[in-house]
């Protein structure tokens, strides 16, 4: 897992004649043989007699802060443990590996758990201060952040090179960085645009051609071709749909979002407005699937991607 950060880590720069690829990877993937769901961490958290079915017409981001009482962070400190244990299903771990050994620049992940840590070494979570050996951070802060981590991500050495991941909306080891309620959604959202007028005051991003240093995960989701998988888009993830109209906006060359999900009737409106904002939505010709059709997706998905990032050495 390479050594205890020290000192200034290598800084994260654009790839040579090329925009950065990068996973945005949702937990789309986990939930095919039975892996922890939204609704699943909403009924561990609740702390009220409402149901799920009473809730279901909030946005998601609410239900967590209605179920507990407003104390989203102290119930997620409960299950800090439960969440910190990470065992693949075969299959799952199979999916990742092969994604891990195509040549992103950069993964992304909204998942407070580890699956893709622990696909990549199964001891991340086992073996005392493994996690810390490869977390860094990028010279836009002095040190890693304990809450919104723009910046703060684990150094991955794959067989490629080393690659960023992002838990973008915080992870289970940190309960106080993990992003739920609107309060710290909105906060987060504040954090995006205070670094991006900083960091792009006009929307045009002035990096030298070949050598622009990344300082932030926002700087991959702009600049870059995103592949997104396993991840829906609901509406209620305002932070995202935020930097798609920022990305689209962009004035500089800046890279495309392929939403890679099966077409179904009841998300054909979200879709629409995905379009909207140039997103490029992938369903495969996949529509309606059931569970089995789920997982003959996301299997036909990533050999589509790895085809798509290396014609010539597509996993199968």
């Amino acid at each position: 897992m390479g050594t205890r950060e020290k000192g200034k880590h290598p800084p994260l720069r654009l790839p040579q004649g090329r925009r950065p690829r990068v996973l945005l990877l949702g937990n789309g993937l986990n939930r095919v043989y039975g892996g922890a769901s939204w609704a699943g961490l909403l009924e561990k958290i609740n702390r009220t007699d409402y149901t799920l079915e009473q809730i279901k017409g909030i946005p998601l981001p609410m239900q967590a802060v209605l179920l507990s009482r407003d104390h989203v962070d102290e119930s997620l400190k409960d299950l800090r443990q439960e969440l910190t244990q990470c065992e693949l299903h075969p299959w799952l771990d199979r999916q990742l590996k092969k994604l891990l050994a195509m040549p992103f620049d950069c993964i992304l992940t909204p998942n407070f758990t580890y699956e893709l840590e622990c696909a990549m070494d199964p001891d991340f979570l086992k073996v005392p201060y493994r996690n810390r050996r490869c977390r860094r951070h990028t010279a836009a802060v002095k040190q890693s952040e304990k809450r919104f981590m723009l910046h703060t991500y684990y150094d991955l050495p794959l067989a490629h090179g080393p690659t960023p991941l992002f838990h973008i909306h915080g992870e289970a080891r940190k309960p106080d960085s993990v992003i739920l309620g609107h309060y710290f959604y909105g906060t987060l959202l504040f954090s995006y645009d205070n670094y991006l007028t900083k960091r792009a005051p006009e929307q045009f991003y002035r990096l030298d051609r070949g050598r622009g240093e990344l300082l932030s995960w926002l700087d991959y989701f702009i600049l870059g071709d995103v592949y997104t998988l396993g991840f829906g888009f609901d509406t209620a993830e305002i932070d995202l749909w935020w930097l798609l109209c920022r990305k689209k906006r962009e004035r500089a060359n800046h890279g495309e979002l392929y939403f890679f999900e099966p077409f179904r009737k009841i998300y054909e409106v979200k879709r629409g407005l995905l379009e909207a904002y140039n997103v490029r939505c992938e369903s495969l010709d996949t529509a309606e699937p059931d569970d089995e059709g789920y997982r003959i997706f996301y299997e036909k998905a990533i050999r589509e991607i790895g085809r798509r990032l290396e014609p010539e050495a597509a996993p199968e």
